[in-house]
């Protein structure tokens, strides 16, 4: 649940500063609202174009968003 946790929480923290929410961030993307809510459970993986796309907008590498959470490497 540890990394879960720290996704969600990242991925919020990156939707509030850019003033998104998930279904904008889909919208942005090109993508579901149901894809990015899977993403913050750490349910679901990504493509390599949406992650791009991702770190485009919201500034943070994929590893900043996504990696080494409470001891996951």
């Amino acid at each position: 649940v540890g990394s879960e946790m720290c996704i969600r929480d990242r991925l919020k923290e990156a939707l509030e500063k850019m003033n998104y929410n998930q279904t904008e961030l889909a919208q942005y993307l090109g993508t579901s609202q149901f894809t990015i809510s899977a993403w913050a459970r750490g349910d679901r993986d990504t493509t390599v174009r949406l992650l791009l796309a991702l770190e485009d907008l919201t500034g943070m590498t994929f590893r900043e968003l996504f990696g080494e959470c409470e001891g996951r490497r």
